[in-house]
């Protein structure tokens, strides 16, 4: 007997795009729910697929450059937009002597997303070799990148063209004077929404993650008041915090989102900056094929945007 597919088990963002797609009258069928995994009808008639939040109707090679780092580096320096200093390593000496020039810096896998393997901060040799070992359990090359001060910046184009932007910021918790970091840790991750499956936008904090960056000191009683950062990258996945943002970033980074989107050709695109405010200067970190709309159709602060709309109205167009 065929268990039914339920739209309940989709994951949040590819179920806000099948709500959609029946409002837009695209008779979508759930393929595979664990999966995430649709097809939908367009306007004249074809049939389509739908992974997540990608469709077939994105280039292959752009998923392809997007889900490595160096690639995508490497496309954003051919057409102009700043990145940050990075050298591939195929060993610690690599990152030793890359440490050495830059004095701090970002180790992460060559090819992962939601965070993992990435190590934050990085400013001894001690740090590194713990941080390149980490980096190697999802990858076999890691990237060291020079650290940049700033904000963490997801800008979302949509066809091309910028839809809403969001800030992220690494997971914290506030002391009482009384608990230890990962006690407090303990109850922010019992408290709504963290613990409520139906928001999206904010998540439990990982622990691993939080043990990896704060080592003993997630046994320290951090005074009444005292804000802890928990983990290192600024990543929803890991139980960061964000912040709507569509009116802060600047011309020229909608500029650069809506360049490398359009020169991977990807339907929907997530571009991650760092951005310097007070310097006025952002760097390209990556992009993802598969960004989650859904934070910014609902961000846990901030004004919501029409971003599941307009890219439904884009798939079936």
């Amino acid at each position: 007997m065929t268990t039914a597919k339920m739209p309940e088990n989709l994951q949040g963002s590819t179920r806000l795009i099948y709500d959609e797609l029946i409002v837009q009258a695209a008779s979508p069928v759930i393929v595979d729910d664990v999966l995430s995994l649709l097809e939908y009808t367009t306007r004249s008639g074809d049939t389509r697929l739908l992974f997540s939040t990608c469709s077939d109707k994105s280039s292959a090679v752009g998923r392809v450059v997007a889900g490595s780092k160096a690639r995508t580096a490497v496309i954003a320096k051919r057409i102009g937009i700043p990145i940050p200093p990075a050298v591939i390593c195929t060993s610690k000496r690599d990152a030793y002597k890359f440490l050495d020039e830059h004095g701090m810096i970002v180790t992460k896998p060559l090819g992962s997303d939601g965070g993992k393997g990435v190590s934050t901060n990085i400013e001894s040799i001690e740090a590194l070799r713990e941080a390149y070992g980490y980096a190697r359990e999802y990858s076999r090359n890691v990237i060291a990148q020079k650290h940049i001060d700033g904000l963490d910046v997801r800008l979302l184009t949509v066809g091309g063209k910028f839809t809403s932007a969001v800030i992220r910021s690494p997971a914290s918790v506030t002391g009482d004077g009384v608990s230890t970091v990962l006690e407090l840790i303990d109850r922010e991750n019992n408290t709504a929404p963290r613990n409520d499956p139906t928001f999206t936008s904010i998540l439990p904090i990982k622990e691993r993650a939080a043990r990896r960056f704060l080592g003993l000191k997630i046994d320290a009683i951090p005074t009444l008041g005292q804000a802890v950062r928990v983990i290192g990258p600024a990543n929803v996945s890991l139980g960061g915090d964000l912040h709507e943002a569509t009116h802060l970033v600047t011309p020229a980074m909608i500029a650069d989102a809506e360049k490398i989107s359009d020169k991977l050709k990807l339907g929907i695109c997530g571009v991650d900056m760092m951005w310097n405010k007070d310097q006025n200067k952002y760097y390209l970190i990556e992009v993802n094929a598969t960004p989650g709309i859904d934070i910014h159709n609902d961000p846990y602060s901030g004004t919501s945007s029409d971003c599941v709309e307009r890219y439904v109205s884009w798939l079936i167009a």
